[in-house]
C-alpha cells in the first residue's frame, strides 16, 4: 500500500504473494533471496516463521508470518516482518512501477515493483469487510480506511473491478456482494485512525467514509459494468478513456 500511496496508513510489515510454489518452496526462495548482499551495507539475517493458515486477517489463504533480522553492516537495527502467502490468486497482471515511497538517493539503487494489482487489493478489503469470522463480525476498521485512500488516489477500471470482487467472493466462499456494507459497531476506531491520514481530510466520519465507500463500489456490485473508469478527482464513475485500435 505505502509502495503504491506514501501518505496511507502507516504499517511495519510487508505483504508478498509467490505463485507456482507451495509454501514451503516459497519460503526457501524467500530466505535465498533475503541472503543476496546488494552491495549497500544492509543485510537480512532469518530469525524464524510462523503458520497463519486460517488466520482472521486472511482467512482462506496458506501463509507464513517470516521475520528478519535486519544489521547495517554489524549492527542489528530492527527486525523485518514478511506476510508470505501462496493461497490467494491475481485477476489481472501485476503493475510494474517504481516505488512510490522509495528514497530519492542518487547513490542508492533501487528497482521497480511489482505491485499486487489494485482491484485484487480493493477486493481483498471488500470481502474482508463483508465477512464473518467465528459468527463475529470484521474488526478491521482499517481496511475501510485503505478503501477511502485508495478510492481518492487510485484510478479504477470497473470491468477490471467487477471481475475481482466476483472472484474473491467465491475463493471466500461468501455470498454475492450486491451493495457495500460496514459492521453496524464500526466508527471510533475509524475516526481515530482517519484524523492522522491527510488523504482522509475529506472522510473524516463513519458516515462520510461509508458514503465514498458505497459510490465507489456499489455500482460494480449491483450488475456487471463495462466502459467506465473510477475517477479519484472527481470521485465518481466516468466514461473509461478509447483505446486506439
Amino acid at each position: 500500500m505505502l509502495a503504491r500511496v506514501p501518505a496511507a496508513r502507516a504499517t511495519k510489515d510487508v505483504d508478498l504473494y509467490r505463485s507456482g510454489f507451495s509454501l514451503n518452496e516459497a519460503l526457501v526462495d524467500l530466505r535465498r533471496l533475503a541472503s543476496v548482499d546488494l552491495g549497500d551495507h544492509f543485510h537480512f539475517v532469518y530469525a524464524g516463521h510462523t503458520a497463519t493458515l486460517g488466520g482472521g486477517d486472511q482467512p482462506y489463504t496458506d501463509g507464513f508470518r517470516v521475520v528478519f533480522d535486519a544489521y547495517v553492516g554489524a549492527q542489528k537495527r530492527s527486525q523485518v516482518k514478511v506476510d508470505l502467502v501462496v493461497g490467494t490468486g491475481l485477476t489481472t497482471q501485476p503493475t510494474l512501477q517504481a516505488p512510490a515511497n522509495g528514497l530519492p538517493l542518487p547513490r542508492l539503487v533501487s528497482h521497480d515493483y511489482r505491485l499486487y494489482p489494485v482491484v485484487d487489493q480493493i477486493a481483498d478489503k471488500v470481502c474482508a469487510t463483508m465477512m464473518m469470522y467465528s459468527g463475529r463480525p470484521s474488526s478491521r476498521e482499517k481496511d475501510l480506511i485503505d478503501l477511502v485512500v485508495l478510492a481518492v488516489t487510485q484510478p479504477v477500471n470497473g470491468s477490471e473491478l467487477g471481475r475481482a470482487i466476483r472472484f474473491e467472493t467465491r475463493r471466500r466462499r461468501l455470498d454475492t456482494i450486491r451493495t457495500f456494507n460496514i459492521p453496524t459497531a464500526w466508527g471510533s476506531s475509524y475516526a481515530a485512525m482517519a484524523k492522522e491520514i491527510p488523504l482522509c481530510s475529506d472522510f473524516r466520519t463513519i458516515d462520510q467514509a461509508t458514503k465514498l465507500a458505497s459510490a465507489f463500489l456499489d455500482p460494480v456490485l449491483t450488475r456487471p459494468v463495462t466502459s467506465i473508469q473510477w475517477s479519484p478527482q472527481e470521485r465518481q464513475w466516468v466514461p473509461a478513456p478509447r483505446t486506439s485500435g
